[in-house]
């Protein structure tokens, strides 16, 4: 809500923003442009730093609660609104973010290195993630070798963190063109040089990636349709393409499965789900390939319960104090994994906060239900003789006991509906779970004393 002593009304925002947005195309077209004078691009970015300024001071009472994401990039980081995809994404996960990008056309480290415009950026936007899309060529070594992309992103990075010393920053893996019909061999080798590439950036730099490069190359691999570009030749995703890149960008930043989500950006609703699986598959299957948690503090934590007590178990990164609230009124406690025991059943937010060094913070909340009966809630493990197999799996799986301890199971959606139920078999039962979408399940199995362990299963197209 705009406060009371703005001075702009909120219909002459809305036209101010459109006109801003007007100049910023512009400007984008004539800056690809070989003929346009230096003097003109440097009025043009001049205008564009204007315009992002006042649209942030004018927004600043709408976004003051919200996850502020800055995207610095070219091109392949604003066709087809790249970045408000991934907020309305966000909303509908219900997360509140606001997003701002800079991406003139044709640009990279190179250019944002010398741009007054970015490091005003920088320091005005008290940003909580930064996202740099390397250019182009530089993305796969060609314009510029690795190390000096590296240099050159590490002034980046000393400039965010002086202003931002909390800010979260990634990189943004591209996606390369696809040639011809018969070129998808050399996108593939090509992709893989820019996967290569991007790591050893995100190693050099010591930040994470977004692997949205390799969301659209595991699409390629099983449809080899050119869904995701505009056209042969065209490095640039269509519609299709920078949803998948936004549904990538959700499950990196915010490590979290997109299924279920309702915003399709207008696309086919079973092809957008699609894209949400592979994200969901390629991204949070394969975190320390992307360097997620590897560098970045993180909060994380799995648990055991036996009756009333609960054994907590930290799995934060990088951080130097954690600290448990247990959700009962009970003291904090700081031990790293502590054993908590709850006098009352019932249903209890758990937070795990985490600091490191710098004094950032992070947390992570998980509620767990205490119902007094005599229980163990646990993960599935190989002392349990039972196998869950294929997992993933396209439509079902199924559960095997050579001698049948478990007698009943449960299946949950990872917002916790019970899906479905029923009794096991004596040797092995079949879960078919053709009418639910892509997405990670929960799977519990109970025995008649009242023990129950579970497993997560993921349902997907690519098993």
């Amino acid at each position: 809500m705009i406060e009371e002593h703005s001075f702009v009304s909120i219909k002459q925002q809305g036209r101010l923003r459109a006109a801003l947005f007007a100049y910023r195309n512009s400007f984008y077209k004539y800056f690809q442009d070989d003929y346009i004078c230096e003097n003109q691009i440097h009025l043009m970015k001049y205008i564009i730093f204007i315009a992002l300024v006042l649209m942030g001071t004018l927004c600043k009472a709408q976004t003051a609660d919200s996850t502020r994401v800055l995207f610095i990039g070219n091109s392949l980081t604003y066709f087809n609104d790249m970045p408000q995809m991934f907020r309305n994404v966000a909303l509908n996960k219900g997360k509140k973010v606001s997003v701002t990008f800079y991406a003139p056309g044709g640009t990279g480290f190179v250019n944002h290195v010398n741009d007054p415009a970015v490091y005003s950026l920088f320091r005005t936007g008290h940003w909580d993630i930064v996202v740099l899309q390397p250019g182009t060529g530089e993305s796969g070594g060609a314009s510029a070798s690795v190390d000096l992309t590296i240099t050159r992103g590490r002034q980046l990075m000393d400039s965010i963190l002086h202003y931002n010393n909390c800010a979260r920053i990634y990189l943004y893996e591209i996606s390369n063109g696809v040639s011809s019909a018969t070129t998808y061999n050399a996108y593939f080798s090509s992709q893989q040089r820019i996967r290569d590439s991007v790591t050893k950036m995100a190693d050099g730099l010591r930040i994470p990636m977004v692997p949205a490069g390799e969301c659209m190359r595991a699409y390629y691999t099983l449809h080899q349709n050119l869904l995701l570009h505009g056209g042969y030749g065209d490095v640039h995703p269509n519609a299709n393409g920078s949803l998948l890149i936004a549904a990538a960008f959700y499950s990196a930043l915010f490590q979290d499965t997109l299924t279920p989500c309702t915003y399709y950006a207008g696309i086919n609703a079973d092809t957008a789900r699609k894209f949400f699986s592979i994200a969901d598959t390629v991204v949070l299957r394969h975190l320390a390939d992307w360097r997620i948690n590897t560098y970045n503090l993180h909060a994380g934590f799995s648990y055991v319960r036996t009756n009333n007590t609960v054994n907590f178990t930290s799995l934060a990164s990088n951080a130097t104090q954690v600290s448990w609230d247990f959700g009962d009124n009970s003291a904090a406690v700081t031990s790293p994994n502590p054993v908590h025991n709850y006098a009352v059943a019932g249903t209890y937010t758990v937070t795990l906060r985490v600091s490191n060094s710098e004094g950032c913070t992070d947390s992570m909340r998980q509620q767990i239900t205490i119902d007094g009966a005599t229980s163990i809630d646990r993960q599935l493990s190989a002392a349990d003789l039972v196998s869950v197999y294929p997992n993933p799996f396209r439509t079902s799986f199924s559960i095997q006991q050579p001698q049948l301890i478990y007698g009943r199971y449960e299946i949950y959606s990872i917002s916790g509906r019970l899906l479905t139920s029923g009794n096991t078999g004596d040797n092995e039962t079949v879960i078919n779970l053709s009418g639910q979408p892509d997405g990670l399940y929960l799977l519990k199995l109970s025995d008649k004393k009242g023990n129950t362990v579970y497993s997560r299963v993921l349902k997907s197209d690519r098993p």
